[in-house]
């Protein structure tokens, strides 16, 4: 089966790939047997596979900055357990629930610093959602529409605003700084949520059916929001701080962030032995489920790195002369059809080892390739019929139509789209951060 050429070997695994996926098969099982399937008969070098005893070690065991992972992972579970997201909520309420749009606002502005801590897409949905929902829809008779829309998008920002799950994941796969990465996502996860806010606030003046009662103003009011947030915020500091001050690396700033939200729960009356065992439990299974992608995701990028697959495609591609522009174009349409049948985490894996090689060899930053393949990847998260957070808001709504949450977040898919299109225009929104604080 050698000598295949580009089009066969990828069509080949890739192909085998999905097939194996759509069997059922776990994603991470499916792309340890293709790549062991393209080293076998497509590389056809018996001593191929001698080399994935190595490949593991080196991605697992010799990347320091992987240990951020589950400490990242454990405090936003920490996080979660320990009830900070209703404090968060109310809090939000009090500052930004006079705005026309009223608790539209506190839904996003909640989502923004609770992603800020948890650094998970659908445990800010879940999270914030299950607060938020009964509140505004049976007591405040908000449109469903609106708060299942703005719920759901506001937790796309869990995997942009560091400390984010995903870039940590990314950096390590690609070989990019942890650090660098949480800068550049900084600046477009505040932009962001002010799109989605805007778009409230416009849409509230245009159409006030759009949105529900607005809350009084009141300076006490806003200062009683900062009261209840306060400690969520502390940690924000005391994660980002630590890091951008020079005390401590992301690794470390990890750990940082595990002992406050610890203290914070302490304090709090809300730590006990059943809130360790369940956030320390959680941490575990998503973190031996991302391990799992990480390393089995090498071994397809190892067997299509010996195929020359990647050096292979950007010369085809060089060689058709496109613009820029377009083919950016249609890596974007690439990811928006996986994202109708993958889960993110999956679409990304099965994408990193060709896409990423294809960007850089065009001219583009690896860091402002990750901040955007993240905005693709939440853009999967509002996608159906997969979109994760359309699932877990509908889920926590008390079985409220599914309907009612696409419609609902078609304007912030929008806003996504925009966001990228920003990123593509100007590249500064991500690279000017990490610029500065790593010169």
């Amino acid at each position: 089966m050698e000598g295949m050429g580009l089009i066969g070997n990828m069509a080949t695994v890739f192909g085998l790939l999905l097939l194996l996926i759509f069997t059922g098969m776990h994603i991470g099982i499916a792309m340890a047997v293709t790549g062991i399937f393209a080293m076998v008969f497509l590389v056809g070098s018996g001593s191929s596979l001698a080399m994935l005893g190595l490949l593991q070690f080196n991605t697992v065991a010799d990347h320091y900055s992987l240990i951020a992972l589950p400490l990242f992972v454990l405090m936003g579970y920490l996080v979660l357990h320990i009830g900070l997201a209703e404090k968060i909520f109310h809090g939000s309420k009090g500052l930004v629930g006079a705005v026309p749009g009223g608790l539209l606002h506190a839904n996003i502005f909640s989502s923004a610093i609770f992603a800020a801590m948890c650094g998970s897409s659908v445990a800010t949905a879940a999270a914030l959602g299950s607060i938020a929902i009964p509140l505004e829809i049976d007591e405040l008779h908000y449109p469903p529409r609106s708060v299942m829309g703005s719920l759901a998008a506001g937790g796309t920002l869990g995997i942009l605003i560091p400390p984010s799950i995903t870039f940590i994941v990314y950096g390590v796969f690609v070989g990019e700084s942890i650090g660098q990465l949480f800068a550049a996502g900084i600046i477009p996860g505040i932009l962001l949520a002010f799109i989605f806010m805007l778009y409230i606030f416009v849409a509230a003046v245009v159409r006030p059916s759009t949105a529900g009662p607005r809350l009084p103003f009141s300076l006490v009011g806003m200062l009683r929001g900062l009261q209840h947030m306060w400690t969520g915020l502390a940690l924000i500091v005391a994660i980002i701080g630590s890091m951008y001050s020079g005390l401590a690396t992301p690794t470390e700033a990890a750990a940082v962030g595990c002992v406050f939200a610890a203290l914070i729960g302490a304090a709090s009356g809300r730590l006990n032995f059943a809130v360790v065992r369940a956030a320390s439990t959680d941490a575990l299974q998503t973190t031996c489920f991302l391990i799992l992608l990480i390393v089995t995701a090498q071994i397809v990028s190892l067997a299509l790195s010996m195929l020359e697959v990647p050096q292979q495609l950007t010369a085809q591609v060089v060689s058709l002369g496109l613009p820029l522009g377009m083919l950016f174009a249609v890596i974007v349409l690439m990811y928006m059809f996986l994202g109708m049948f993958l889960e993110p985490a999956s679409m990304l894996f099965l994408t990193l080892p060709v896409i990423h090689p294809l960007m850089v060899s065009l001219g583009f930053s690896s860091v402002w390739i990750g901040v955007v393949l993240v905005v693709l990847v939440e853009l999967s998260n509002l996608t159906p019929p997969v979109g994760f957070n359309l699932f877990v808001i509908q889920g926590v709504s008390g079985g409220r139509p599914m309907k009612d949450v696409v419609m609902g977040v078609i304007p912030y898919w929008f806003a996504l789209l925009l966001m990228i299109y920003f990123l593509y225009e100007f590249p500064a929104l991500a690279l000017w951060l990490p610029k500065a604080l790593f010169s």
